[in-house]
């Protein structure tokens, strides 16, 4: 891709919940040379941070990082950042937006699961009950595969899985390669499954009360044939915040994965439209 930008740019990336930073790779090698991305790898894996009501405790393991990570500009001040987030990455990244707009200059929420209103407060209901491991994607996480025998050919077995079949060759390489080790003479999901269904138990229901709280230019990027939520509910959540712009492209939930190419290229327009 030809570098259209006069200056680096660091870009915090949030992952999806349940793929490891790195099994994005793909996405980010299409991204101009100038601009740096860093990320932590498994958020809700450090147990300073447990993962908390609307995740609350992982919008703080992302300002720390942030503050960590920030570079010093030729004035001896912090650099702002651009955070992007996919799916739980995106819901985050905007909280942390919200609660610390001095860290940031942009935000991009890819797909995120953004609830308001009516359906917030329900969800805010069933959150305090068992009922939520079926309206959420927790019941089926906590009970699925996390392991295999060794020389078991995963990606062959997670691409015939539904939420795998329209990747990328190349980002459900990096998924495997990311996502899975070698671990007790067997093959091993390295995102413990356990926290995965905490933070489908979690999901934030607290998005109204940052209304007009986002201070900094925002895109909100969602994929057409997306089964997360109806498309209304982006429009809706857009509604709270005039500085998000929508936009809809190819693809369904994961299409960040299932596009890397065109998923980075679709980015770096976005940022240069910020600056």
């Amino acid at each position: 891709m030809p570098n259209d930008f006069n200056h680096a740019t660091s870009i915090n990336f949030v992952h999806g919940n349940g793929f490891p930073s790195g099994s994005y790779q793909t996405l980010f090698s299409y991204l101009p040379e100038s601009m740096n991305v860093f990320a932590i790898d498994k958020y809700g894996h450090d147990h300073n941070f447990p993962v908390n009501h609307n995740w609350q405790a992982q919008v703080d393991e992302l300002i720390k990082f942030v503050k960590l990570n920030q570079k010093i500009n030729e004035k001896g001040e912090p650099e702002k950042v651009i955070c992007l987030g996919h799916s739980f990455g995106g819901v985050i990244s905007f909280i942390a937006c919200c609660q610390q707009p001095s860290l940031f200059k942009g935000l991009i929420m890819l797909d995120p699961p953004v609830l308001t209103g009516i359906a917030a407060s329900v969800i805010k209901l069933i959150k305090k009950t068992p009922l939520i491991d079926k309206f959420s994607p927790a019941g089926k996480t906590k009970i699925r595969r996390k392991h295999w025998p060794l020389g078991t050919d995963v990606a062959q077995y997670f691409s015939s899985r539904t939420l795998f079949k329209h990747f990328d060759h190349r980002c459900l390489n990096d998924y495997v390669n990311h996502g899975v080790m070698e671990k007790n003479d067997r093959l091993e999901l390295r995102f413990d499954v356990k926290i995965e269904a905490e933070v489908f138990r979690n999901l934030a229901s607290n998005l109204s009360s940052y209304k007009n709280k986002l201070t900094i230019p925002a895109a909100l990027v969602y994929g057409k044939s997306t089964k997360v939520f109806p498309h209304r509910y982006f429009r809706s959540f857009s509604r709270l915040n005039k500085n998000i712009k929508l936009q809809s492209v190819p693809g369904g939930h994961m299409f960040p994965l299932e596009n890397p190419e065109q998923t980075a290229k679709l980015i770096a327009d976005i940022i240069k439209r910020f600056d």
